[in-house]
């Protein structure tokens, strides 16, 4: 069985006896044992180190950027910059290497997750156990500053907590290093919630880039909820929604007023209005802690006043209540004296009131999965996109038109990854609900439930029509599932108008969302310019040329950008080269005659 083209750790099943093995599971001196993270550019196992018999955790470079040697250079850099400096609240390196053609990083193992599952299940962190993490995380900071660095991704999901609650810092992967200056980075990847403003307008950066990063994690996990709420990193929406974050005190009044103060300072617009060092900052953390712990509060604002105010009238009006109602029991006990003695009769038992049962509200929870589903789908996971956007899509809490997206979504996801015969089944189902809907499927358009009826056909699908009462984005969605049902039915020229369509999709500002899905069918374009390439329209001839076009194969994989098909086609290329070159050679049990010696 051929497992070249499978990734690390993948599940392969046998086409004999069916058994289902892992492959690719040996990293150097590291065995892969499960599956820990998925991020934009990599995955993250837990491994055992088979020298010193120990967990340790592999961060391995994803398949489409190990062929990018800037993306090698930099993944190299974020283990020298992890690497050159030490500290207790800093995860360690231990080292790197490269294996299958896939470069990897082991880096101590934290077992007790990160700070972002704590929020995710907790939802809001008491003030005193966010205050002592913080320290810890700027204590981190504040080494790797003292190196030279700034981390650049400071946020819930790079804070790791080992079994003791201690907090280790993790994923220098876009870290800049400015020697104790200024830096300004060629390309922006952060997360839209704690990125910081001047980031989002492409200026320069320095520690104060981090302390922002950090104050917004802060607000996530004293309030349970991020400080911006805006998930497109564009320019302007994102800077506006920079400029109007609700300050800490009022986004929740239970928060003391002086952990408001260190928020709201460490995420203050301008740089110059936020900590001048880390010590600064820890020296305040570490005072408001001190107070929280002692039960005092030396200190006192507005807020604080207005919320004693309000606790003295409320007061004054309980008391005026009492009066009223001591008033009206007094005339009561006037007036049953001077009535007659009323014959007794039998009062029936009062009727206790049974309250009904309280819901909780899903809304945060389907909020919560179809992030989680989109991440997986940026981080081209399509199989868990599959999943996640299925399972939401056969949630009935969900409102429409979110549940029918997901459902779209899910069959996209189920393509993209190869899978065909799940999307038609994907297909199937989606359409059935949309059909049943009472409404004309707002928001979705009728080219979509169109494209998913035909994907139970055989003939390649035309480039489907612009919706004009649907807009850009609808038609985007039927190009990329024409397109994908083409490409995957092996109809390349097809499945090229289709995705070529859908780059030229015009989407409105509010769904930025599906961009990603233009990113896709630009990778498909780009695949289908190697497939359409001399290496495949020309057949070599001779044994020479075939095994060099087997080499040429073989160099063309990593360079892919698609699953499914596209390695597929390289694939059974390369056997049937093979397969031509053992056709060709002469039969072993035939002689080869010698030529008589020369009489020369």
């Amino acid at each position: 069985m051929d497992v070249t083209t499978l990734a690390p750790f993948a599940n392969a099943k046998c086409p004999d006896c069916g058994e289902h093995t892992r492959v690719k599971c040996e990293f150097g001196p590291y065995t892969l044992v499960r599956r820990h993270a998925v991020g934009g550019m990599s995955m993250v196992f837990v491994a055992r180190d088979s020298t010193l018999h120990r967990e340790v955790a592999v961060k391995i470079l994803s398949e489409d950027f190990s062929a990018n040697e800037r993306r090698i250079i930099a993944f190299e850099e974020e283990a020298r910059i992890t690497a050159s400096f030490s500290h207790p609240n800093v995860v360690r390196v231990l080292t790197t290497g490269r294996a299958f053609g896939r470069f990897y990083i082991a880096m101590e193992f934290v077992s007790g997750g990160h700070f972002e599952h704590q929020i995710r299940e907790r939802g809001k962190i008491p003030e005193a156990e966010v205050l002592h993490l913080a320290i810890e995380v700027a204590q981190g900071l504040k080494a790797a500053h003292a190196a030279g660095l700034i981390h650049r991704d400071v946020k819930p999901g790079n804070i790791l907590l080992n079994a003791d609650g201690q907090v280790k810092l993790v994923d220098f992967g876009l870290s800049l290093v400015t020697q104790g200056g200024k830096a300004q980075a060629t390309e922006v990847w952060a997360t839209p919630y704690y990125v910081p403003p001047e980031t989002v307008e492409g200026g320069s950066e320095d520690f104060r880039s981090d302390i922002y990063a950090f104050g917004a994690t802060l607000y996530h996990a004293l309030t349970g909820k991020p400080s911006c709420n805006e998930e497109s990193m564009a320019t302007d929406i994102l800077r506006d929604a920079k400029k109007r974050v609700l300050p800490l005190g009022l986004a929740d009044h239970s928060i003391s007023p002086e952990t408001c103060r260190i928020v709201d300072r460490a995420m203050a617009y301008h740089p110059d209005a936020r900590f001048s060092s880390y010590d600064e900052m820890i020296g305040s953390i570490e005072t408001v802690l001190n107070h929280l712990k002692s039960g005092r509060s030396e200190l006192s604002d507005t807020a604080a006043v207005r919320r004693a105010g309000k606790k003295h009238k409320e007061r004054v009006v309980i008391g005026v209540v009492v009066l009223g109602l001591l008033f009206t029991v007094a005339l009561a006990l006037v007036w049953v004296k001077r009535r007659p003695p009323a014959i007794p009769e039998v009062v029936p038992a009062p009727v206790v009131s049974v309250p009904p049962p309280v819901v909780d509200d899903p809304s945060t929870e389907i909020a919560r999965n179809y992030r989680e589903a989109r991440a997986a789908m940026a981080a081209k996971d399509f199989e868990k996109a599959a999943q996640s956007f299925a399972r939401l899509h056969r949630n009935p809490a969900v409102q429409e038109p979110t549940r029918t997206w997901a459902g779209v979504e899910a069959v996209l996801a189920d393509l993209l990854a190869g899978h065909a015969a799940d999307a038609r089944n994907q297909a199937r189902e989606t359409a059935k609900h949309a059909h049943a809907l009472p409404s004309n499927n707002p928001g979705i358009g009728e080219g979509v439930i169109t494209t998913l009826d035909q994907l139970q056909q055989l003939p390649p699908l035309a480039e489907p029509k612009p919706d004009r009462s649907a807009g850009g984005t609808s038609h985007l969605i039927a190009c990329m599932l024409a397109g994908l049902k083409n490409w995957e039915q092996g109809m390349q020229d097809p499945a090229v108008a289709c995705f070529t369509a859908a780059l030229a999709s015009k989407l409105p500002q509010e769904d930025s969302w599906a961009t990603i899905y233009q990113a896709f069918a630009a990778d498909y374009l780009a695949d289908s310019k190697i497939l359409s390439s001399a290496l495949f329209t020309a057949p070599p001839s001779d044994k020479a040329a075939r095994e060099s076009a087997i080499s040429a194969l073989e160099a063309a994989l990593p360079i892919l950008k698609t699953q499914g098909r596209a390695r597929f086609n390289v694939r059974a290329w390369q056997l049937d080269l093979t397969r031509q070159i053992r056709l060709a050679a002469p039969s072993a049990a035939v002689p080869v005659s010698k030529a008589p010696p020369s009489s020369q």
